[in-house]
């Protein structure tokens, strides 16, 4: 349940004040007082406002200024927000959704950091699940696919979604079932005719997710073996060859080939801070089961090394 609203109103004169004191909360208050105002400020069509609430609150859940319950409280209502407005197309729904996403995720990392060092655990496994089952539906329902919003600025729901399911990817509670439906799911998304392709590296920030479940090493080489040939056999959608002509279904053929092209990608350099994952012994095994899934989606490509 949200907390009851408070009087201290979040406004960004105040904003700027706790964040030019390095996030301190202010000296007449507590962090709780100020919640439900930066909650809702998360859904403000305010690019400042909303980015800098955001920040506010991923500061203070990672400083440990809420408490278990608060913190139960505040995933709560993110795992709500996720479903405020879903399946409606280019209203300002978006930001509360998008948002909300990279909070959920700021609880999860205290969670899945309290159990990498033994501590007493934040939340159930029944609870992750749920949230899981929320986050997938968001990932694969969402419509309004904007990055950048002229005047209202980012929206970025495809990506900060990656963000949330590269958490759960890592959740020590999940394992090899969840980590198969999260990968099903992704698969879903890029490959579902849509209005426009991602424009603002959308594809870098889901391919991330694959390389996080990779690096727990629970799903086998076979279920990789059939997840990727699924993106070019599955009956869920058209020849990529016919697509060029369909405009929705290009979008889709560009979505999953830029997504392949990243996981391609990712394997060879390594991901962010985690190069690793380039070592892994399944890395040479899925290299060209990739490269033969991009072949057949970009039948006509300029590589000369294609072959």
């Amino acid at each position: 349940m949200m907390p009851q609203s408070s009087s201290v109103q979040v406004d960004q004169p105040l904003l700027d004040q706790i964040i030019l004191s390095e996030f301190k909360v202010p000296a007449e208050g507590k962090a709780m007082d100020y919640l439900p105002g930066l909650m809702t400020n998360l859904g403000s069509t305010d690019s400042e406002l909303r980015e800098n609430s955001l920040d506010v609150l991923w500061t203070w859940i990672a400083q440990s200024q809420y408490n278990d319950s608060e913190l139960l409280i505040i995933a709560q209502q993110m795992s709500a927000n996720l479903t405020a407005g879903l399946g409606e197309v280019e209203s300002d729904s978006i930001f509360l959704r998008a948002f909300s996403t990279l909070i959920l995720a700021a609880t999860l990392e205290v969670d899945i950091s309290r159990r990498e060092k033994g501590l007493s655990i934040l939340f159930n496994e029944e609870q992750i699940r749920s949230w899981l089952e929320t986050s997938l539906k968001l990932l694969v329902e969402e419509k309004d696919l904007r990055g950048f919003v002229q005047g209202k600025g980012w929206a970025h729901c495809a990506a900060h979604t990656g963000d949330l399911l590269g958490d759960f990817a890592v959740h020590p509670c999940l394992g090899q079932q969840d980590l198969e439906e999260i990968l099903n799911s992704l698969q879903v998304r890029v490959t579902t005719p849509v209005k426009q392709v991602f424009v603002h590296n959308e594809e870098e920030r889901l391919s991330g997710v694959v390389m996080n479940i990779l690096q727990r090493d629970l799903v086998s080489e076979e279920f990789f073996r059939s997840w990727f040939e699924s993106f070019v056999s599955s009956s869920g959608h058209m020849d990529w060859k016919e697509a060029f002509t369909h405009p929705a279904w290009n979008c889709a053929r560009v979505n999953t080939k830029l997504f392949l092209r990243s996981i391609y990608f990712f394997l060879i350099v390594g991901y962010k801070d985690q190069p690793e994952h380039r070592k892994m012994a399944m890395v040479e095994q899925l290299k060209p089961i990739l490269m033969n899934c991009l072949k057949q989606i970009y039948p006509n490509s300029r590589y000369a090394d294609w072959n």
